[in-house]
């Protein structure tokens, strides 16, 4: 029983981490360095979850998750935002966050440490996990010697290469409280805050021999009912919710330049909360840059639909925007249900689709030494309503109502990786 609870336990491992990549795959290749050089609030929605990662109230879960590795070490969010202790604190599949405002930074909580502590060693070894080892390190509470003595336990050189191949080994796993064991098909170690698996034979639907994998602690601490029911309630309704139509009543601009369909959309999105800003104005504000995160890249009079005169993303426009007084959170991985929450609290979006949500094949450059994705006919539209099979929008390009089918405005939507500023007052 022991080895398929290991093996049911590494296919959760395997089979998330195989979605995770995927999905990264598609994910935010560029994002700004820190939260000082992007002022506007930022957050991301993870609808494999169904939880947001976001800077907001002062917590900058998002950045922290970015600089730790995002998905593919920490994994999806599992969590809303909780206080405990006194400290806010998110759950991710790989790791609990707990911000730290004195450092204005994030650590992992000790959450393996944790979990012994609460008596749950028994119930983990029927999953695959390593007790937490009884030997004395013989450090007497001297942090430096059980440092010295417990790295020493990395005995195995795929695991040990794999927990110094993150950012901070001992901030995100900390020390080492097993030796390495075999279970079953593999062989795992536990630290304070993780467990790593490396696999040694050959078992299909699992990783490969010789791949390190971490394990999903947190999921298995919610197994054990670690968190409070209000932390685990999902953030957004299920996407198959029925729905009634809802239109918020957004006045619509024909953008005045060739390439200029953000700065018109954020000007209905600023117009429509009493802040009478024009296109002018903003492509007045927005810097140069050939990376479209950081400014319009090529010329705004250029030719439409190509990836040398182009356009610009979201973080300059919600800067702009929020230099005006107005609240514009950069968002991705919108969907749906994310949107129609946001327009039903009487918010619109500015949304990067492609023109007529019409199919394109995005591309990734190197700009400047940031990998960049670029999607061929880029455009922004204001999306002001829904109903049960489609999106309500106003569309720079004719300065008129558009409306798009649920499964076109997410196609459209998901080359950008679900790029969308949000504005409200």
């Amino acid at each position: 029983m022991k080895l398929i609870a290991s093996l049911l336990l590494a296919f959760v491992t395997a089979g998330l981490t195989t979605q995770l990549d995927a999905a990264f795959s598609r994910g935010i290749l560029w994002a700004p360095p820190s939260v000082e050089a992007a002022p506007a609030a930022r957050s991301r929605f993870y609808p494999q979850t169904g939880f947001l990662v976001g800077d907001r109230d002062g917590a900058n879960f998002l950045s922290e998750f970015e600089r730790l590795g995002g998905v593919r070490t920490l994994g999806y969010p599992v969590s809303r935002v909780f206080e405990t202790s006194g400290f806010l604190h998110q759950g991710f599949q790989r790791g609990i966050l707990q911000w730290r405002p004195l450092t204005n930074g994030a650590v992992t909580v000790n959450i393996m440490d944790q979990l012994h502590n609460l008596g749950n060693d028994d119930w983990l070894s029927g999953k695959g996990v390593p007790r937490h080892s009884s030997v004395d390190d013989g450090s007497g509470g001297d942090f430096n010697k059980a440092r010295e003595t417990r790295l020493a336990w990395l005995t195995d050189p795929g695991i040990k290469q794999a927990y110094f191949g993150v950012l901070d080994p001992l901030g995100f796993y900390g020390l080492p409280t097993s030796y390495p064991e075999r279970h079953g098909p593999y062989v795992a170690q536990r630290f304070q805050r993780g467990v790593l698996q490396l696999w040694l034979d050959d078992v299909a639907g699992m990783p490969r021999p010789g791949e390190v994998v971490g394990v999903l602690v947190v999921d298995l601490a919610k197994e054990l009912g670690f968190f409070g029911a209000a932390a685990l309630e999902p953030e957004y309704p299920d996407p198959n919710a029925e729905v009634e139509r809802y239109v918020l009543p957004v006045a619509a601009f024909r953008q005045q330049r060739n390439l200029s369909c953000e700065s018109s959309a954020a000007a209905m999105a600023a117009n429509y909360f009493g802040v009478p800003l024009s296109e002018r104005q903003i492509v007045a504000a927005l810097p140069l840059d050939p990376n479209p995160h950081k400014g319009f890249r090529g010329d705004i009079d250029g030719r439409f639909g190509g990836l040398d005169d182009y356009g610009v993303y979201a973080e300059p426009i919600a800067e702009v925007l929020g230099n005006h007084g107005l609240k514009a959170e950069v968002l991705y991985g919108l969907t749906l249900p994310l949107l129609r929450q946001a327009l039903g609290q009487d918010k619109v979006a500015i949304v990067w689709i492609t023109l007529d949500t019409a199919p394109q094949r995005p591309v990734v450059r190197e700009i400047n030494g940031d990998k960049v994705l670029l999607v061929p006919a880029e455009h922004a539209v204001v999306a002001k309503g829904y109903d049960e099979r489609g999106v309500f929008a106003n569309d720079p390009a004719t300065g008129r109502g558009a409306y798009y089918l649920n499964e076109d405005f997410a196609r459209a939507s998901g080359y950008f990786d679900g790029m969308a500023v949000v504005v409200s007052r």
